[in-house]
């Protein structure tokens, strides 16, 4: 019983930690407020690490709406991947966060809804039914959007009036599901491979399609995608770093919920909403990769970048194959590290000197190396290129597609190649330039930058990350495949 309430120990201390840090008045203080949430990043974070790895099966019940409704956690082995993934990822961001956030107004205040999302993720991540998952997806985007309005300018508005009208509406086809669903499964709870008590119902492959979209809005797949270009320029580094790592994989979850643990991946197989969700994921893969290419601001070059990253997890998915479902949970492990990295990179190279755009970062290598070593080694991550991480997962996701009995075998992997040949030529340069500008390059300052071991340190982990994740997956990969061994 004692271990099933310690579910609730991550929820409790991030609403102490948050409510603390944006009422109390001693921690309008920056060194105070700097130390309350560094205590509280890694004493939740450490809490979520411990329930992922010593706690699985175990379940606590909040309250019962209803006598058939119970808002319920439990650590199954997905809740336990998607949690390890928040408490290893969450605390590297928040203390970068601790010296980028200097430079901004109202300090607290960031720390203070960073602190309470990451309660709801925890949350979100161990929800046990449908109903409980919507209401911490509700509340995730309730928290997050003063994240994305924190500078409070025309333009950070504007993103975040955007961010929220996209996420009602995907969350309100969602919602739509759920009614039906309530019907149409045995249980709302998360059951392996589904518990769809009629596979032929009528209208039950456009409700799922609808959830499909819905969820898929949060991770930015076509046509939904647009608020991910717009709330990433807007928001701190920290913020955007977040919300392309982890929060964009939220969606991600919901739709293997849906189609795995409710629905059942045998009622989609073969279906027109099966091939509808792969024509949907790879027009997505390329146009935001064709996107990313033409967008010379530089965090919103690495949003067009999330845009279609994201949607190679959901092609994965879409194969419906145990390959490819492997593949798309690494590949949100290690988006996750590459992505954070890569927005880490332009919130130093914005915080430390204030320039916004690709075209004005000739010589910024020599100003600030550590920062673009870092830089680099991520973006052969997300290239693919090996031995980092990137090239595991994608190679996984394209076997996924190459054992599909149809044309997508074929045009599935083509795409995510001429992705990758896009991802190079948005990336690449921008290293490239950076060490190496030319002689002929005008270049007004060359004179180094510091930047700080609060930034610096989560920099270097995760990139470090993403290449012995690469060299080294046999771990997490048997592990995601005892996952996919339950559904698929």
């Amino acid at each position: 019983m004692l271990d099933s309430w310690f579910l609730l120990i991550p929820l409790l201390l991030s609403l102490l930690a948050g409510l603390g840090a944006g009422l109390l008045p001693a921690l309008r203080r920056r060194t105070a407020c700097r130390i309350w949430t560094g205590i509280f990043l890694l004493l939740t974070s450490g809490c979520m690490l411990y329930a992922a790895l010593a706690l699985p099966g175990r379940a606590f019940t909040l309250w019962r709406m209803t006598p058939e409704i119970a808002i319920r956690l439990s650590l199954d082995s997905l809740s336990r991947f998607f949690l390890g993934l928040v408490a290893v990822m969450w605390p590297l961001a928040g203390f970068y966060a601790l010296e980028y956030m200097e430079h901004e107004e109202e300090e607290h205040r960031f720390h203070a809804f960073f602190l309470l999302t990451q309660g709801v993720l925890s949350g979100l991540t161990m929800a046990e039914n449908l109903v409980t998952f919507y209401l911490f997806y509700e509340a995730m985007t309730l928290i997050t959007l003063p994240l994305v309005l924190h500078t409070r300018t025309r333009e950070s508005i504007a993103a975040g009036i955007k961010y929220l009208v996209y996420s009602v509406f995907g969350a309100s086809a969602a919602l739509l599901g759920i009614f039906y669903l309530n019907g149409a499964c045995a249980t709302l709870s998360f059951v392996p491979g589904g518990s769809l008590r009629d596979a032929a119902a009528p209208a039950l492959q456009g409700i799922v399609f609808c959830m499909i979209l819905g969820f898929g809005t949060k991770a930015g797949m076509f046509p939904l995608h647009g608020w991910l270009p717009t709330a990433h320029p807007a928001a701190p580094a920290p913020a955007s770093a977040v919300l392309s790592g982890i929060i964009t994989k939220m969606g991600v979850l919901g739709v293997i919920r849906t189609v795995f643990y409710c629905v059942g991946a045998d009622a989609l197989r073969g279906t027109w909403v099966q091939t509808a969700w792969m024509i949907l994921a790879l027009i997505t893969v390329f146009m935001g990769s064709m996107l990313a290419l033409r967008e010379d601001l530089f965090k919103k070059r690495l949003a067009y970048s999330s845009v279609s990253q994201v949607s190679y997890v959901l092609f994965g998915l879409s194969t419906l194959t145990a390959a490819g479902f492997e593949g798309a949970l690494l590949h949100v492990f290690f988006h996750s590290a590459i992505k954070m990295t890569l927005f880490f990179t332009a919130g130093a190279v914005i915080c430390k000197t204030g320039l916004t755009r690709v075209s004005d970062l000739k010589g910024i290598g020599k100003r600030m190396p550590g920062v673009f070593v870092c830089f680099t080694l991520v973006s052969l991550g997300l290239i693919g290129i090996p031995p980092t991480g990137g090239f595991v997962s994608k190679w996984f996701i394209a076997s996924g597609a190459m054992a599909l009995p149809s044309a997508f075998a074929y045009i599935g992997p083509a795409v995510l190649l001429l992705s990758a040949i896009l991802t190079a030529a948005y990336l690449l340069p921008v290293s490239i330039h950076g060490f190496l500008p030319g002689r002929d390059a005008k270049l007004p300052d060359l004179t180094p930058v510091r930047v700080g071991p609060l930034m610096m340190i989560p920099m270097g982990l995760l990139a470090l990350l993403t290449l012995l994740g690469g060299m080294f997956p046999d771990r997490l990969l048997a592990y995601l495949r005892a996952v996919s061994g339950l559904i698929v």
